[in-house]
């Protein structure tokens, strides 16, 4: 994103250096100014279709997981520090609470989140 930006300044260094040949330097630095303000206004609505686009990646609220059942994908191994559950639909890091190991197709819950990965315990009932 920030070179995004910097392009609009590249053309308006552009335009003031075509204005060096006919003006002085006062008036280079007012179209500088002007140049690169108008073409950053104009393009911001521009540049925010292409960050929200409907393929980057979905905002999920951390709170909302805690609770719920994941199904383990990869098994959970804290010996190994390895292990994957799927949960909504995202795919996450899970280690165990009690340091146990837990298998594919069992499933999980999520008691809390650490940074990138979940603390989960080995649901019973499924």
């Amino acid at each position: 994103m920030p070179t995004f930006f910097l392009f609009w300044f590249g053309l308006g260094a552009f335009a003031a250096a075509i204005t060096s040949l006919f003006a002085d330097l006062i008036i280079q630095i007012i179209v500088f100014i002007i140049v690169s303000a108008v073409l950053v206004i104009f393009t911001r609505p521009l540049a925010i279709k292409v960050l929200q686009r409907k393929d980057s990646p979905r905002k999920i609220n951390i709170d909302e997981i805690v609770g719920k059942s994941a199904l383990v994908i990869e098994t959970i191994d804290f010996e190994k520090n390895k292990g994957k559950v799927k949960v909504d639909g995202d795919i996450w890091r899970a280690v165990t609470e009690d340091r146990s190991t837990v298998n594919i197709d069992d499933y999980v819950i999520i008691l809390k989140v650490e940074g990138t990965k979940l603390i989960v315990r080995k649901e019973e009932n499924k």
